[in-house]
């Protein structure tokens, strides 16, 4: 029965990756229609014109939405629901989230998600900003990030390198 279930799941898999690919190549060709030419998404003028994300504390109501996200980037919806995130958002929509932790005055970041359809670029550096203003709020006195992927993200929302961790006072 194992064997029947594990080749059931792994197809399942496939298809849920397919459907994945197959939505955000439409949302792409879809994007690339609707942009005007010549100027980049999320660029300092769409800052200049209030689109930058909105940053602030998830809540247990976002959580749905947190799941979603997390499914789009091939992870368990259970995690939006155990632990605790940090969400960006434009409009009404949920465009990431970044999972956290508070331990002795410090505030620990983890996973970082972005919808998939979207420029990971400022929606990154947004919630690495954001973060501060979420430990200066809760009275925390140090953040902390352990991750090789958003190296220059963190660099460029005033984080540092110390002892193995990229750290900022907030």
């Amino acid at each position: 029965m194992s064997g029947l279930a594990d080749f059931w799941f792994a197809g399942r898999l496939r298809e849920l990756i397919r459907e994945a690919d197959q939505e955000r190549l439409a949302r792409g060709l879809h994007l690339a229609q609707k942009k005007p030419a010549g100027r980049p998404a999320n660029s300092r003028a769409d800052a200049a014109a209030g689109r930058c994300p909105s940053v602030r504390l998830g809540t247990p109501q976002d959580a749905p939405r947190i799941a979603r996200l997390l499914e789009l980037n091939g992870m368990p919806r259970w995690v939006a629901f155990e632990e605790r995130f940090i969400i960006a958002e434009e409009g009404v929509a949920l465009t990431a989230a970044i999972r956290f932790r508070q331990e002795r005055g410090r505030l620990h970041l983890g996973l970082l998600v972005t919808d998939p359809w979207t420029e990971e670029e400022p929606l990154a550096l947004a919630l690495y900003v954001g973060a501060r203003t979420v430990a200066r709020r809760s009275g925390l006195y140090e953040i902390s990030a352990q991750t090789h992927l958003h190296q220059r993200h963190l660099r460029e929302a005033g984080y540092r390198r110390r002892a193995g961790a990229w750290q900022i006072s907030p």
